[in-house]
């Protein structure tokens, strides 16, 4: 494989929904979520060489992506898709707690120019026309010596990763509660469904998790 291994994991509502609402942080779940699921987040991010989220995630969540409560020698590299160099730079995932990879655009690195830590790499990509050529980031990871990267990714990059076949293995944690609302954003959110052309995976294990489901699926 050219590219680095990827798996999605998400949260979502019993209802499919990720966040309270456009705009809203998924964070905002975090007092309904047991502590046993946020250790098995932990115990999957300690196995990957990379956690990847968008800029987007950086910008309404500012997470730390790093691995807590597990051992582990080598942290894994933060890496943040950041076409337009949005991020803040007071941003977690640009202090020292553990390397960081910036995939972003020529357009986009002209915003980081200014010095960064040594333990931050800015790598610039192809763009197409839905952005950042996620085939070629994955590329350019997997020649890092990046084998393998998990993605907490919000509706816009899943539905991207799903168009593109870029997916080889997705974890579903349903918490047990509905959220509701016509516009609350969804696991997988894109400009049209896949009608015709659904994006079948097949499930490999179920397991009860502190009142939550953890459903891990491979292509299919």
């Amino acid at each position: 494989m050219e590219r680095c291994k990827t798996i999605l994991v998400v949260g979502e509502s019993i209802d499919g929904k990720i966040s309270p609402g456009r705009g809203l942080s998924s964070k905002e779940f975090g007092g309904y979520i047991s502590e046993k699921v946020n250790l098995e987040l932990h115990k999957l991010r300690s196995k990957v060489d990379g956690i990847l989220v968008s800029s987007s995630t950086v910008v309404s969540d500012n997470p730390s992506l790093t691995v807590r409560s597990i051992r582990r020698k080598k942290r894994p590299y933060r890496i943040v898709i950041d076409r337009l160099g949005k991020i803040p730079r007071d941003s977690k995932v640009l202090n020292y707690e553990a390397k960081t990879i910036i995939l972003t655009s020529e357009k986009g690195k002209l915003k980081f120019t200014k010095k960064l830590s040594d333990d931050i790499k800015v790598i610039v990509c192809k763009t197409n026309e839905r952005g950042l050529n996620l085939n070629d980031a994955f590329k350019r990871l997997k020649e890092l010596g990046i084998k393998n990267i998990l993605i907490e990714g919000g509706g816009t990059i899943n539905y991207s990763l799903f168009s593109l076949s870029l997916l080889d293995k997705l974890v579903v944690f349903i918490f047990p509660f509905i959220v509701g609302g016509k516009d609350t954003p969804t696991v997988v959110d894109g400009k049209r469904s896949f009608y015709n052309s659904y994006k079948k995976m097949k499930l490999i294990s179920v397991k009860r998790i502190g009142g939550c489901l953890m459903n891990t699926y491979e292509n299919d």
